[in-house]
């Protein structure tokens, strides 16, 4: 889409619209500003009111973009805030207080637990599927197979199963992964069996943070 010319540009800063055109989410709703004036003659012979209500349109699109943009940078914010009340100074202050748990006035009870953390490292990622697959573990790794078939070999497609590259020679692309819930899950209870797996390869990290239990609502 064009930019609007020096004398367009002039026309439409003065009623307080954006000098380039702006598309939407989808052909139908991109404004071009040349077939508006062939349409209409001339931005002038427009009724001031209609550009009046475009120009408010756009710029409250643009004034919410700003506010989200600032409530996004303020839940980060208030995330990094919990999470230091939750994983440091709680547990640090009851502790030195000799308690594991408290109940507020409002019911709400608080304790400290046990949090398990892990994660493969990129450059681990091999590492770690063969690690899980020696301890019998491999049931958690999920397994993508992907391979692409040309014209004609519609049949063969169909035919797909567990020896495509015997019976076609085509190798497929195999991709791996772990959920994340899955592979916390699984090391945590092996954890807590008295296991331990490597911390290079899985990211392993355990810290006391807080369980907060609300109280029921008066």
């Amino acid at each position: 889409m064009k930019c609007l010319s020096v004398s367009r540009k002039l026309e439409v800063k003065q009623l307080g619209l954006p000098s380039c055109s702006y598309k939407g989410g989808n052909m139908a709703n991109i404004i071009d500003f040349d077939d508006l004036k062939k349409d209409s003659g001339d931005l002038k012979n427009l009724q001031d009111s209609e550009l009046q209500k475009l120009s408010s349109n756009i710029q409250k699109q643009l004034d919410y973009d700003i506010q989200i943009e600032e409530l996004e940078e303020t839940l980060k914010e208030l995330k990094r805030e919990r999470a230091i009340l939750s994983e440091e100074t709680i547990p640090q202050q009851m502790q030195e207080l000799g308690i594991n748990e408290t109940v507020m006035s409002d019911g709400s009870k608080i304790t400290i637990k046990e949090g398990f953390h892990c994660r493969i490292p990129k450059d681990k990622i091999e590492q770690a599927h063969a690690y899980l697959r020696e301890n019998e573990l491999g049931d958690i790794i999920k397994n993508q197979v992907v391979t692409s078939f040309g014209t004609g070999e519609d049949n063969m497609a169909g035919d797909l199963a567990g020896h495509i590259q015997d019976q076609y020679g085509i190798t497929p692309d195999v991709k791996e992964s772990v959920h994340p819930s899955t592979l916390k899950a699984t090391l945590k209870k092996r954890h807590e069996e008295g296991l331990s797996d490597p911390d290079d390869l899985f990211g392993i990290f355990i810290r006391p943070e807080t369980k907060i239990t609300k109280g029921k609502k008066q």
